[in-house]
């Protein structure tokens, strides 16, 4: 019986002992052979034979290596730049450029400066600049292959492809977006349930025609129970914005508002290519982001504003107020006194606002962010000034979107009810509506900014073609590496290793940080996600290739033992 396990276990028995076809046991013979060249050629061979199992291992071990960095940094990283967020690196730029422009400040302040922290102030100034260019680039690195790769497959006649990705990735946003709101949902009908058994026992009580004063107002504890209830019903009419009807309504206008986004895309960059490359003010600034600026802020504040109805809290309102802030802080230049002026003004006004302040209070700050806003044209669009006009019409926007905040700025229904509860109910019974109402403000707060936020940035990309390129890189290269890693393996037990070390885990890690951009996570924890999850899978299947090849070794090695044994 001839028997021939695979090169990978040649190298291993390349000396034992096998049968021939007459069932005799034979041993590998030396054979004196005069003829030199005849010696030349079989040495050649064995050697041949050697180098070529080597080779063929060291191409799977450097296949694997390039597909591994495929996974765990070009894939992620191509999948998760495309969503418009700061990759990586750029939020190292974004700390770096934050330091500098303290440190900037910090000798600006000075009464006086000596030569040498001049000298330093002109270099952390030309240092700012050139951070502030890399970062443009690091965030135009989505739009500039999304445009293009989407274009040349439609050219070549693949849109019909192109189209059914894109709107396989739309669902999956719509799906994340509709999974958001499930959870609010039913985080308000729990909370709902409490407040209508909650009057329920009020009414019913020997407490409830006690009399309670709340914000200068005296009213019995059934009065007060009764305005509760009535708010309860106006929240549960205000919460019709966000249920399924209303939601996918919205979506499909914020589609039909993206439609042609990758062509305006397209024509910005490639348009006029050269012209783009030498105007530093076209790339250093969001491209994709700049044109559905407008849109997105229409959208967000529909949503936020019906939003604030409901339950509006000062935590609620310094986060979004800190969120305008930091759009501003990141769209000027730091180095110039006047733009720096400018920062700390709006700044101070900010400072002074608390959603509790009075109307006399709240006046005085929106006039003076009036002022500033007027302000701001003088200096940011001066004839010397460097500013795109991307960059004042978005700064433009966000202190227009200050001014709307503050002026428009109440306590939310929620917070009403809240208060009666607080007044007309003991402790313990107050505590459990608070963790009841905190949980549902919760899981509202995160379905509004789920939509308002990532699912318009997901849209947005997704009409500029990320979807395509995220296949492109993210899955048909790895694809095609597995099948040039399997074709190299020429024996069975070799794809199979090549699958357990390779093929698997390149696949969970890819399937994780596409989970990731699906589930529109940020790129932090995605790309974090996607290695954590390649790695335990390598480990798993290591462990069991390492113990198939043991079997393997085992039973050839009983195999040939007992062959022996015949002799």
């Amino acid at each position: 019986m001839e028997g021939k396990v695979g090169n990978i276990f040649e190298t291993q028995f390349r000396y034992a002992i096998r049968n021939n076809s007459n069932g005799v046991t034979s041993v590998p013979s030396v054979q004196v052979n005069n003829n030199p060249s005849s010696l030349s050629n079989k040495s050649q061979s064995f050697i041949s034979q050697e180098t070529k199992d080597k080779h063929v291992n060291h191409i799977l071990r450097n296949s694997s290596i390039a597909a591994g960095i495929g996974v765990v940094i070009l894939a992620p990283f191509v999948m998760l730049i495309s969503k418009g967020k700061f990759p990586k690196v750029s939020n190292i730029i974004t700390k770096r450029l934050n330091k500098i422009s303290q440190k900037i400040t910090e000798l600006r302040e000075k009464p006086e400066m000596t030569k040498a922290e001049m000298l330093y102030l002109n270099s952390l100034q030309k240092t700012n600049k050139s951070l502030n260019k890399a970062k443009g680039i690091l965030l135009n690195t989505g739009p500039l292959k999304d445009v293009l790769f989407d274009k040349t497959l439609r050219k070549i006649g693949l849109g019909k492809v192109c189209n059914k990705i894109t709107g396989f990735f739309e669902r999956m946003a719509l799906k994340m977006t509709s999974i958001a709101y499930n959870s609010s949902n039913n985080a308000y009908v729990s909370m709902k349930d409490k407040f209508v058994q909650t009057n329920k026992s009020i009414l019913g009580s020997k407490s409830s025609s006690r009399l309670e004063t709340i914000n200068g107002v005296t009213k019995t504890v059934a009065e007060w129970a009764k305005i509760a209830e009535g708010k309860i019903n106006h929240i549960d009419t205000l919460y019709d914005s966000f249920r399924p009807t209303a939601v996918s309504k919205r979506n499909k206008w914020l589609g039909k508002q993206f439609n042609g986004l990758g062509d305006k895309v397209f024509d910005q960059i490639y348009g006029n290519l050269w012209g783009f490359i030498k105007s530093p003010k076209s790339w250093t600034s969001f491209i994709t982001e700049d044109l559905a600026s407008s849109t997105k802020n229409k959208y967000s504040r529909n949503i936020i504003s019906r939003k604030k109805l409901i339950t509006n809290t000062h935590s609620d309102v310094t986060t979004e107020l800190n969120k305008l802030l930091s759009n501003i802080e990141s769209s000027l230049d730091l180095t110039s006194k006047s733009s720096y002026a400018l920062l700390k003004r709006i700044k101070k006004v900010v400072s002074l606002y608390d959603i509790s302040a009075s109307d006399a209070k709240k006046q005085e700050i929106i006039s003076e962010l009036s002022k500033i806003i007027s302000d701001s044209s003088i200096i940011l669009e001066k004839s010397n000034s460097k500013y795109s006009e991307s960059v004042i019409k978005k700064v433009k926007k966000s202190l227009g979107n200050i001014r709307y905040v503050i002026s428009s700025d109440k306590k939310g229904e929620l917070e009403d009810i809240m208060e009666i509860y607080k007044q007309i109910l003991p402790e313990n019974k107050y505590s459990e509506l608070k963790k009841s109402s905190k949980k549902m403000r919760e899981a509202l707060n995160n379905a509004t900014e789920t939509e308002a936020d990532k699912f318009v940035d997901k849209m947005r990309d997704l009409k500029s073609g990320s979807a395509i390129s995220d296949v492109g890189f993210g899955l048909l290269f790895p694809l095609g590496s597995t099948a040039v890693a399997m074709s190299m393996a020429d024996t069975k037990e070799k794809k199979r290793s090549v699958g357990l070390n390779f093929g698997i885990p390149l696949f969970v890690g890819l399937a994780t940080s596409m989970w990731g951009t699906i589930a529109m996570l940020a790129a932090g924890p995605s790309m974090a996600l996607g290695i954590v999850t390649s790695t335990i899978t390598n480990q798993i299947c290591s462990r069991i290739d390492n113990s198939l090849k043991k079997k393997d070794a085992e039973k050839l090695a009983q195999q040939n033992q007992s062959e022996a044994t015949k002799v």
